[in-house]
């Protein structure tokens, strides 16, 4: 199993990922209010504004930091073009 690392302490098991998707704050909004009963987003933005949702294969939604090309790239190993 191989981990990916957004630095700070997070690190995601890449075989797990599901999705990757850009936030705003209206989907913030919506996916808190979804998942919220359910107890499953985790904010791993340490205080900073999320740019990234990551979507886990338990259902979990961790929010991250880093810009949405950027995840990509790391997550799935995309190059630049």
């Amino acid at each position: 199993m191989s981990f990916v690392s957004f630095g700070r302490k997070v690190f995601l098991p890449r075989e797990r990922v599901i999705a990757v998707m850009p936030i705003s704050a209206s989907v913030e909004k919506k996916l808190r209010n979804v998942n919220f009963y359910a107890n499953k987003i985790i904010n791993a933005s340490f205080g900073r504004q999320p740019r990234t949702a990551v979507v886990m294969d338990s259902g979990h939604v961790v929010l991250i930091p880093t810009r949405y090309k950027i995840a990509l790239r790391v997550i799935w190993g995309r190059r630049r073009k």
